[in-house]
């Protein structure tokens, strides 16, 4: 971040040779992304096969259910 703020060219920021290729950085970690919401998405789909109640509540609720040991979230 710190040679990002020094030089204000996006371009220029993510092509630089002494930086190594960020454009190629970045693509590689929004790949790891998406693998992670199909994972995600995928673990969510099974929890709701388990409880079809869960087919009404929102991907981010049910994050906040399954991930809660409060009874009173639950």
């Amino acid at each position: 971040m710190e040679e990002t703020s020094k030089d204000r060219n996006v371009l220029n920021c993510c092509v630089r040779a002494d930086a190594g290729n960020r454009k190629t950085t970045l693509k590689n970690i929004q790949n790891e992304l998406e693998k992670c919401q199909k994972s995600l998405t995928s673990y969510l789909e099974t929890k709701r096969n388990c409880f079809p109640r869960f087919y009404f509540v929102s991907n981010d609720d049910l994050l906040d259910i399954l991930g809660s040991s409060k009874p009173t979230t639950i």
